[in-house]
Order: structure tokens, then sequence, then C-alpha cells
């Protein structure tokens, strides 16, 4: 039986766009490598999530849309949070907040990439957890009893934790890896070319 595992995103207003491209490029590929063969029995599908359903617009000025509301985070299999300016005001919103800890303690898995981690920070599920954001700022977690460590990916149980805007390839790779297997994982780092060789 084919196993669809459901993702929510997180959208908010000034969010960086890479931070959350990078990893839904590579989930989003499962569901292609699916369909052609060569990925078996799972792969991923991925929803926006904002406050409010409609345009998000990214600090970069691309502009999406949120399909659902982050009300529905709980009922995902996992929540993924990008970071960038934005999150400063998104790490105050009860509103983004209280879902994304429901998430978490119904044992969903939740990642971040770049400030994101201090989205999950201030929704309380980092303390006295390990985990990293980007190197301008990854100190800074120390102040919400996060243990900060200068990594590409941190992975604390059902948390992980990419470093800066482009660790979002390897957040996505490593859900791949957790979820599907290191071998599904290897299949799509070399579909995405992240692991680019000269032909």
């Amino acid at each position: 039986m084919v196993r669809i595992i459901k993702v929510g995103v997180v959208v908010f207003p000034d969010l960086e766009e890479l931070d959350l491209a990078g990893t839904w490029e590579v989930l989003g590929a499962t569901r292609r490598l699916f369909r052609e063969g060569m990925l078996k029995e799972a792969y991923f599908e991925l929803e926006t999530c904002g406050v409010e359903v409609g345009n998000v617009k990214c600090y970069h000025d691309l502009k999406i849309l949120a399909e659902k509301t982050v009300s529905e985070l709980p009922n995902y299999d996992v929540v993924f949070v990008p970071g960038g300016p934005g999150r400063l005001k998104a790490q105050k919103d009860p509103r983004i907040l209280v879902p994304i800890k429901a998430a978490y303690d119904k044992g969903k898995v939740i990642a971040s990439v770049c400030t994101g981690a201090f989205i999950l920070a201030e929704a309380g599920i980092l303390k006295g957890k390990k985990a990293t954001s980007f190197h301008t700022v990854v100190d800074k977690l120390a102040e919400h009893g996060v243990t900060p460590l200068r990594k590409r990916v941190v992975v604390e149980g059902n948390i992980i934790t990419g470093a800066g805007i482009s660790s979002s390839l390897d957040v996505g790779i490593t859900l791949v890896s957790q979820l599907l297997g290191p071998d599904a994982a290897k299949i799509v780092a070399e579909w995405v070319e992240y692991c680019p060789v000269d032909r």
C-alpha cells in the first residue's frame, strides 16, 4: 500500500524564499520519482499553511499562496518551518506557535531551516535540545535553553534543524533519509543533482 507523507509548510510574510524552496524541491521530487518507479512505497505531498488562506509576499518579493491555515498543522505528518526576516514577527505569534507545539506533542516530525529554528524555540520545543540556525545568530539559540551547534543539519529525535539558507536542500535530503530511508535519499539527491559531478 502506498504511504503518502503529508507535509505542512508554514508560510508568513518576509520568509526567505530559498529556506522554503530547497526542501520543497527535494520532497516534491519524491512524488515524481515514485510515479516513475524510482522510489517504492511512499512519497511526500506538501501544502502551504499560513495564519490565513491567501497570498503571502516573501522577503525577495516572491508571492506564494497559503492553501490552508496553520491551525491544521497537527494533522500533518511533518511540519516544516522556514526562516527569514519575517520570523521576528512569526516567532511571537501564538497563532503559529500553538499549532506547531500541538503537532510536536502529537509526535509529528518538525523541521526548520535557518532562523526558523527560533520559531521552534519560541514554540517551546527546543529547550534542552541541540539545534542549528543561520551562522550569524545560531549562538543566540542558547538564550532559549538550546545547545547551539554550528552544523549543517542537526537531528534531535523527531526535530530536524538546518543551518543557513541553502541548507534547505540538506534538510530535505535528511527528511527523505529519515522517513523513506538512506537509499531513497541517495536517489533523490542524485535526481536534483545535489551531488554535482562533471559529465
